[in-house]
């Protein structure tokens, strides 16, 4: 798995980050100040230590930080840009340095009577902030791109596995010693319950063969364990393997298997781990 700096730089959309990367970054900027006293914080007062009038007086600082980091990546890049490149990731960077580091600088002036209201100081504190908040701002975008990375990495994985099983042979065993059939999880298409048996329709030498078994469908599908294996309802299972075609409706969703003629319903109980599935699966799956 190679994570290199340009892949981290995809930079993330969801609601989980911008709200974390807000507040990280304001607690982050708050502590620092505490801490270190940089920027005047204490009027450069090094002998003075952390205290309750100091930490009570600079707690402003925080959501001020997290309401400007929320407005700029809720509000404002939605409207001005869509899909961040990697050239505009790091203007967008710059911006929202910039823009931290401008509300930062009136709360300290606001604080401080504006005792240090000078463009020269606003510069300074700028680059000053600017220098702080790429830490968080890195930190946070390097945590979410490796949770992204390896979630996918993990489903790659996932789904590998479950590929190759299906070249594996499968013992399915009826309620009977000699009731039972030996298939490869790939020529199995579906298994269909046909009152007290289950209907087994696979490939064999690329002709449609079916084969009837006693058994429950619950029962077969504790054997198959591959997740290819869905139930579309409560007397069908699908090999997502032979997905054909997929439609969703007003009245629901139907799957179209090859070789199978007749459209499978699936209920509305299994919808949802039917797409989920499919979705997962269905650019992998070839036949």
């Amino acid at each position: 798995m190679d994570v290199n700096f340009l892949n981290i730089l995809n930079y993330p959309n969801s609601r989980r980050f911008k709200l974390s990367l807000a507040l990280i970054s304001s607690l982050f900027i708050y502590l620092f100040l505490i801490f270190f006293q940089p920027f005047g914080v204490n009027n450069y007062q090094a002998n003075e230590h952390i205290s309750w009038e100091l930490a009570l007086g600079l707690i402003s600082i925080i959501p001020v930080i997290f309401l400007t980091i929320s407005f700029n990546e809720f509000i404002l890049r939605p409207k001005m840009i869509s899909h961040l490149k990697k050239t505009q990731i790091i203007l967008w960077f710059i911006y929202s340095f910039i823009s931290v580091g401008t509300s930062s600088f009136l709360l300290y002036n606001y604080l401080g009577g504006f005792h240090d209201f000078k463009f020269s100081s606003y510069i300074n504190h700028v680059f000053e902030i600017s220098t702080v908040l790429v830490f968080p701002f890195f930190g946070t975008l390097f945590f979410f791109r490796y949770s992204e990375i390896t979630k996918d990495y993990l489903e790659t994985r996932s789904i590998s596995k479950n590929l190759s099983a299906l070249n594996e042979i499968i013992l399915l065993k009826g309620d009977y010693k000699t009731d039972q059939i030996a298939l490869r999880q790939n020529a199995i298409i579906c298994i269909e319950s046909e009152d007290n048996y289950l209907g087994i329709t696979f490939l064999e030498n690329s002709h449609v063969k079916k084969q009837l078994l006693r058994a429950t469908l619950s029962k077969m599908a504790e054997l198959i364990e591959n997740e290819l294996f869905v139930q579309c309802n409560r007397s069908i299972i699908c090999n997502l393997y032979h997905l054909e075609s997929i439609k969703k409706n007003t009245l629901g969703l139907n799957l179209k298997l090859r070789h199978i003629e007749k459209p499978i319903k699936v209920s509305k109980t299994n919808t949802l781990k039917v797409l989920l599935l499919v979705e997962r699966h269905f650019n992998t799956i070839s036949p």
